[in-house]
């Protein structure tokens, strides 16, 4: 697409804001001056890099991505591109409003615009509802010529249409992990899950030369460490065989050093030994699963069939063992679950080797089967359900069939301290460890690939802050020496864990969730039940 002499050249900023749900873990350190804008976050933004690769040559582009600075509003961009998951909808709108009203023109899309475009489209200038391959060019030769449609509606195209996307904008010593998108659409059907309604259940797959393309230039780039972003990795097996056995082969070789990485996948997994050992010959180490509830009746309610008839125990010890830390979600507030939800979730969770959890109250995004079902019954709460997921995963978007507003936050906020507690992750780190099998490079005796010298910077700087302002992170710093001295095979895997487990007790403690006198009681405060005041 070439541009006409007599148009204007445009500059375009792609803009990823900053999330607004206090409860994710996207900013892992700032700088080593405590009132510093600039720091490092665990995932850049795939999207972002994406949007980015569409801008045709003739115009400029740029990426500003809040969580690592703050946006400068002065820009001399004329066009402002924002895209904008579910948490991050309400700075979205703020930031939207703020440029329009400097007479930028607002380009917004994403998955919430995706989902709910009649929320925002009053928003921007000119809305992308679906996804931007197949309609790229129109989209862009609209904007040259100044004519922007209010807007456009994408399909869901073959995933070998998407660009190359443009890591080489993006700060990339300020971002611990690169991501590849290995595929689009889930074929489950969890009823509360609003990837399923944009994305689709057939799932579309990358090809895997486009994966291994893009793994290269990340490599190139010097990310030591990559999320292969696939809402379920190993869904469809042959093509996860195929893709993972490229990625082995890729991995590591032609005097490449090992790059470590991470995905999502569902526990089903723990059923293909052969495929679990594909997983970490590949260099997979780490895999979020959501796993949701130990209560059947509530894996019921939510569909979530591929978590029922099964010992989930059982389960993550076989991935585990295979060599896989899990990282998990846990959810309270089905219709089955009372205010007791949160005491079982806990001793549920303790049985696991997992070390760290995400835990949320459940919430009903729009679009979904969930949202449907509280919308007929008169129980979504409209206040909340406009912009966005309540802000902090502790409170629903719909009227809970057992559990008050207070008691969801209570309960959630008890939750979170409890399984971070110190000596409760101590336990459950020693599970882990215990069991946890070593890497294909621990086994050849090979070094993994070491971050660029600022991620480690800052990581170190924000573990010794940590070891000083927090009760019993010398306690968690002490075992974990204790315990690489006694498995050096998982050495670094020990250091990833607990540098995770910082992490997320810094957020959480910043934000005001994680509590060190809840962490300490052995059932949520609700009332002055005398055993809500015994300390563990």
């Amino acid at each position: 697409m070439e541009a006409s002499s007599d148009l204007p050249s445009r500059k375009v900023l792609v803009v990823v804001p900053q999330v607004s749900a206090l409860d994710k873990l996207v900013v892992v350190a700032r700088g080593a001056d405590e009132g510093s804008s600039e720091g490092l976050i665990s995932l850049g933004s795939c999207a972002a890099a994406t949007v980015a690769a569409f801008v045709p040559s003739d115009m400029s582009v740029a990426i500003h991505d809040e969580t690592l600075a703050d946006l400068d509003f002065t820009t001399d961009a004329d066009c402002i591109a924002i895209t904008a998951n579910v948490s991050q909808a309400r700075r979205a709108i703020e930031i939207a409003n703020a440029f329009r009203a400097l007479g930028k023109t607002v380009l917004m899309g994403g998955p919430h615009v995706s989902l709910a475009p009649h929320l925002l489209e009053d928003c921007a200038d000119s809305i992308v509802v679906g996804e931007l391959e197949g309609i790229a060019e129109l989209v862009f030769d609209d904007l040259r010529a100044g004519c922007l449609k209010p807007r456009y509606d994408g399909s869901r195209p073959s995933l070998a249409l998407s660009p190359m996307p443009r890591w080489d904008l993006y700060p990339r010593d300020s971002a611990l992990m690169g991501v590849v998108q290995t595929s689009r659409g889930c074929p489950f059907e969890c009823n509360f899950c609003d990837v399923i309604q944009y994305l689709g259940r057939n799932q579309r797959h990358k090809p895997i030369a486009n994966v291994l393309a893009e793994l290269q230039a990340l490599y190139d780039l010097g990310f030591a460490m990559v999320s292969l972003a696939d809402d379920n990795l190993t869904v469809y097996r042959q093509h996860a065989r195929e893709l993972l056995t490229a990625i082995a082969q890729w991995n590591g070789a032609e005097g490449r050093e090992p790059v470590v990485l991470n995905t999502q996948l569902s526990i089903d997994l723990a059923r293909d030994p052969d495929l679990m050992q594909l997983c970490v010959d590949a260099g997979m180490t780490t895999a979020f699963i959501g796993i949701e509830s130990g209560s059947a009746e509530a894996l019921t309610e939510a569909l979530k069939r591929q978590n029922l008839r099964i010992d989930i125990r059982e389960q993550c010890e076989k991935l585990t063992r295979a060599g896989l830390q899990i990282h998990a979600g846990l959810i309270v507030g089905f219709d089955s679950d009372d205010k007791t939800a949160f005491e079982r979730q806990f001793d549920f969770a303790m049985r696991l080797p997992v070390p760290i959890f995400n835990v949320n109250i459940l919430v009903a995004p729009v679009a979904t089967p969930l949202f449907d079902k509280m919308k007929a019954e008169g129980r979504i709460l409209e206040d909340r359900a406009i912009a966005e997921m309540p802000v902090g995963g502790l409170a629903s978007n719909f009227r809970l069939a057992r559990i008050s507003d207070d008691e969801a936050n209570i309960g959630a906020r008890w939750l979170i301290s409890r399984l971070l507690a110190p000596e409760n992750f101590i336990k459950r780190l020693r599970y882990t460890c215990d069991i946890l099998g070593p890497t294909r490079w621990a086994r050849e005796g090979r070094a993994r690939r070491a971050p660029p010298r600022r991620v480690q910077v800052l990581m170190g700087g924000a573990m010794r802050r940590m070891l000083r302002d927090f009760d019993g992170g010398l306690q968690v710093f002490k075992e974990a020496q204790r315990l690489s001295r006694q498995r050096p095979d998982i050495q670094d895997r020990i250091q990833d864990i607990v540098s995770q487990y910082f992490d997320v007790v810094r957020t959480y403690r910043g934000n005001g969730i994680y509590d060190d006198k809840l962490a300490l009681l052995l059932k949520p405060p609700f009332s002055e039940d005398p055993h809500c005041a015994e300390p563990a």
